[in-house]
C-alpha cells in the first residue's frame, strides 16, 4: 500500500485524468488532425520505453498550461485497474507565476492530495525555491520524498485539447538506504460537459482527461529500460464553487 501511495504522489506532480467527451475526438478529425509526438506515444501506452523524446527543461522552465486550467479545481482521481478503492478527491490549483504564464501550484496539489488519501503517511511538502522542477515531501521524521523533472514535453492541439508528458527521478531516503527510480506521466488534458449531456458551454465546462504511467529502474542500468509497473488513471476536474 505504501508503494501505490508513492506512486500516486508523484503523479499528483504532473497531474490528471478522464476519458473526454465524443466531441473532442471529432474535433480532431474535422481538423485532419496528424498524430502529434505524445499523442502517438499515448497510442502506444503500456508498450513503451526510455529513452524517449522528451528533452530535459532548463532550471526554470515550468510546464505551461492554457488559460482555461486557470482557477482552483475540485479533483476525482481514479485508478483504471482499481475496482475496491473509492475515487481520491482533492483539490488543485492553477495560477500565475511572476512570468504571467500559468503553471499549476504543485506544492498545493500535492499537499491536497497527500492529505486526502488513507495510506502512506505525509507530513509536509516543500519545493525547491531554486527550480519549480524540483520537490520535497516529508513522509515520517527519517524518510522523505525527492522528485526531479529530468524530461518535458508538451502539445497544445487546439482550444480543448492539451497533451503533456513528464518524466520525473524519484528518490526515496530513508535511514537504510536510497531507492531510485523514474516515473513517466503522460497526460490528454480535455474541455468536457459540465451538464448531464456533456454538452460543453464555453463559460462553464469541466476538464477531463486520460493519465497514464510507468515506473521504470532507475538511469544507467540499461541503455534500453522496459516498465517494470503500468497504471492509467482517469480524472475529471470541477470547478471550485467556495461562494
Amino acid at each position: 500500500m505504501r508503494q501505490k501511495f508513492l506512486f500516486s504522489l508523484i503523479s499528483i506532480l504532473i497531474i490528471f485524468t478522464y476519458n473526454g467527451p465524443v466531441l473532442a475526438e471529432t474535433i480532431l478529425e474535422i481538423n485532419n488532425f496528424q498524430p502529434s509526438k505524445l499523442y502517438e506515444r499515448k497510442l502506444i501506452w503500456p508498450d513503451w520505453h526510455l529513452p524517449s523524446s522528451i528533452k530535459r527543461p532548463g532550471l526554470k522552465d515550468d510546464l505551461i498550461y492554457p488559460d482555461w486550467f486557470e482557477g482552483v479545481w475540485d479533483v476525482t482521481s481514479k485508478i483504471e485497474s482499481d475496482q475496491n478503492n473509492e475515487p481520491i478527491i482533492h483539490s488543485a490549483k492553477f495560477i500565475h507565476n511572476t512570468s504571467g504564464n500559468l503553471i499549476a501550484d504543485r506544492e498545493y496539489n500535492t499537499q491536497s492530495y497527500a492529505l486526502s488519501t488513507k495510506t502512506g503517511g505525509f507530513l509536509s511538502v516543500k519545493n525547491d525555491p531554486k527550480s519549480p522542477n524540483r520537490q520535497f515531501a516529508k513522509l515520517t521524521k527519517d524518510r522523505y520524498l525527492e522528485t526531479k523533472i529530468i524530461g518535458r514535453l508538451q502539445e497544445k492541439i487546439d482550444n480543448n485539447i492539451f497533451i503533456t508528458d513528464e518524466l520525473i527521478l524519484q528518490i526515496l531516503h530513508t535511514p537504510e538506504l536510497s531507492r531510485v527510480s523514474q516515473v513517466e506521466t503522460l497526460t490528454e488534458f480535455k474541455k468536457c460537459g459540465s451538464n448531464p449531456n456533456n454538452e460543453i458551454n464555453m463559460s462553464d465546462f469541466n476538464i477531463c482527461a486520460e493519465q497514464f504511467q510507468a515506473i521504470y529502474n532507475q538511469p544507467g542500468q540499461n541503455l534500453f529500460s522496459l516498465p517494470i509497473k503500468t497504471e492509467k488513471s482517469k480524472l475529471i476536474l470541477r470547478k471550485a464553487n467556495y461562494d
